[in-house]
């Protein structure tokens, strides 16, 4: 009996995976493809497919069914993963029972049009053309909030959507302890006699070469492209319309040769955790990565931890400077490293060093935090971005583009999504030292190109769980302590000291 309900719950979640395919479909086009003129009506188009499964998903006879078999689960005879699957259909559903369907309805349509407005505020460096539209979310997203519930403040409903069970209260101290390593690591680095020089990584190099060049090496390191492909967009992205088929964006500038190749490994971080799930959770709600930070966690891992260290560079440096002879011709994998581990403010975060980019989400944080705390207005965010860029890396943008409007996420309502990205920081160099562990041979394994072992230890301990496991459980389980700075901090000292010289 138990068997055949549970058979009835898979082709309902089966069906739900299937429409929440067919809207990753529709909002990948849009970024990519799609001509400027067709957003009115691709807005319609996914605000329907959204409302759909709201509807099903909290359709009362799919919640009785889920219901009725988490409540008998443990004797039952269900496998683990089907008690997991049922325990996050059970957290979906209650979410979404909390949101009215109205709301969810224009929720989609008002993100669909946010995009396009904000690609053309974008473009046209003018926050103005944007406002409304923000405004307009700003206000959703506090009635979703409330819609959901919460504790001590509402920006916390919005961060569990991300990375559940966090909230402000749990964050506000690690990033303390992270701008205080940071600002300590800034000064011995302000007092360094021997800086490394990057002007060579913004010169000159072919859009095609680095397209084809970044293509060839997220193969090398295991994106599997007969299951996935890449893009271009204004902004690079990761999305899956199942295990078997995700997509990858990148963006390419012909005078910084960063842009492409690390925002293009870093979102094959992304897919090779997409592509690593257990098959067995396919068109299951289990089908994805446990939390962002997590996924960030595999992002980060791949670009900064193997992409941006001297072992992998002694490997892959001769390849990359036969393919840029001119700009490279004069240079050595030694010097290579050190010009793209530089620390030094930056306007744009995909594009900051490691040590900095944590400061980029500080500033979102507070500002998204004050936003749906009702403590500032959307009129505010250029001139208080602008401030916080001043006090916390000084530096001022020199527009809009520079500035608030660099990154997607508010126009597709990802409110509580920045803090993910220094928690996969502080993810990664945990998992990164336990690798390194568990692994003695670790770098000299990169320094020559294999990256087997590294993929098979991620897919092992991360990838094939899924969602079955939450954020603390696999820290725990993998790392043998909690969620801690300490990792990053200490991983960040190392590499600053050899990129600087200093002991």
């Amino acid at each position: 009996m138990a068997a055949d309900a549970f058979q009835q719950y898979l082709e309902k979640t089966r069906t739900l995976a299937d429409l929440s395919a067919a809207v990753a479909v529709l909002g990948w086009d849009q970024e990519t493809y799609m001509p400027d003129g067709a957003a009115q009506g691709r807005a319609e188009q996914i605000s329907t497919l959204s409302a759909l499964v709201h509807q099903m998903t909290v359709e009362r006879g799919y919640g009785d069914l889920i219901r009725t078999l988490s409540d008998s689960s443990n004797g039952n005879g269900l496998e683990e993963w089907q008690k997991a699957s049922l325990k996050e259909s059970l957290r979906d559903l209650e979410m979404a029972t909390k949101l009215p369907e109205e709301h969810v309805r224009e929720c989609a349509r008002a993100t669909s049009l946010a995009q396009h407005s904000w690609k053309q505020a974008r473009a046209e460096k003018n926050y103005a053309l944007f406002a409304d539209a923000l405004a307009h979310l700003v206000e959703l997203k506090r009635n979703e909030a409330g819609y959901l519930g919460y504790a001590e403040n509402p920006y916390d409903a919005l961060i569990d959507q991300f990375e559940p069970g966090m909230t402000v209260a749990q964050l506000t101290p690690v990033f303390t302890r992270l701008r205080e390593g940071t600002r300590v690591l800034l000064e011995r680095i302000a007092a360094a006699p021997n800086k490394p020089d990057d002007a060579v990584l913004f010169t000159d190099f072919d859009k095609e070469k680095q397209l084809a060049y970044s293509r060839e090496m997220v193969a090398k390191l295991g994106f599997n492209f007969g299951i996935g492909r890449v893009d271009l967009s204004a902004h690079p992205f990761c999305t899956s319309f199942g295990m078997t088929d995700v997509r990858l964006t990148t963006r390419v500038f012909n005078d910084d040769l960063r842009s492409c190749l690390f925002g293009l490994i870093h979102e094959a971080g992304h897919g090779m955790y997409e592509q690593g799930v257990d098959p067995a959770y396919t068109r299951t709600p289990l089908a994805s990565g446990t939390s962002m930070g997590i996924h960030e966690s595999q992002s980060l891992f791949w670009e900064n931890m193997i992409a941006r260290s001297e072992p992998f560079w002694q490997w892959a440096f001769p390849g990359l400077q036969s393919t840029f002879p001119g700009p490279l011709g004069s240079l050595d994998a030694s010097g290579f490293f050190r010009a793209i581990n530089v620390v030094k403010p930056s306007f744009i975060r995909i594009e900051s060093d490691e040590l900095t980019y944590n400061l980029h989400i500080v500033i979102r944080f507070e500002i998204e935090n004050a936003l749906i705390n009702g403590q500032i207005t959307v009129a505010d965010v250029p001139e208080l971005w602008n401030s916080k860029m001043r006090e916390y890396l000084g530096i001022t943008p020199a527009d809009d583009a520079e500035g608030c409007l660099q990154d997607v996420h508010w126009s597709f309502g990802g409110f509580g999504y920045f803090p993910s990205y220094t928690l996969g920081k502080l993810y990664a160099a945990m998992f990164y030292r336990q690798m390194k562990r568990e692994i003695p041979d670790l770098e000299a394994q990169i320094s020559s190109g294999q990256f087997a072992n590294v993929l098979a230890w991620l897919r092992e301990k991360i990838h094939r769980w899924g969602k079955s496991k939450r954020s603390a459980t696999l820290v725990m389980e993998i790392c043998n302590e909690p969620l801690s700075e300490s990792a990053f901090l200490e991983y960040m000292t190392g590499k600053v000291e050899r990129v600087y010289g200093l002991g």
